[in-house]
């Protein structure tokens, strides 16, 4: 059976949805960059300054935007650390051998 593309609403059945991204704020930019493109395989898709607010906003991700989620990596100018929160989940990435994969990760320092 073919998976339809469609989600829509629990509320009245309308309006299709689907996860844009998750954002996660991170220290060390460039670090996180390497990671998720290098490490991971994923693409930077854009990039921006935004000098006004002290932030950059980086985009990443398997595809493009229009056709699947992306993370949103979000750097404050002059945050050297975060703490982990209690409320944060997980991000799920699939892959055909999760053990294959996570040894490759761990040896490519991640």
């Amino acid at each position: 059976m073919a998976a339809t593309t469609e989600h829509k609403t629990i509320a009245d059945g309308g309006n299709p949805m689907r996860i844009l991204h998750t954002m996660l704020r991170v220290a060390d930019l460039e670090k996180s960059l390497a990671f998720y493109t290098g490490v991971l395989g994923m693409k930077l898709l854009r990039r921006t300054d935004y000098p006004d607010g002290k932030f950059t906003l980086a985009f990443v991700g398997f595809g493009n935007e229009a056709d699947g989620a992306v993370i949103e990596l979000t750097h404050n100018w002059g945050v050297e650390k975060y703490e982990p929160g209690n409320a944060y989940g997980h991000i799920a990435i699939e892959v055909e051998d999760a053990c294959a994969a996570c040894e490759n990760i761990r040896r490519l320092g991640g």
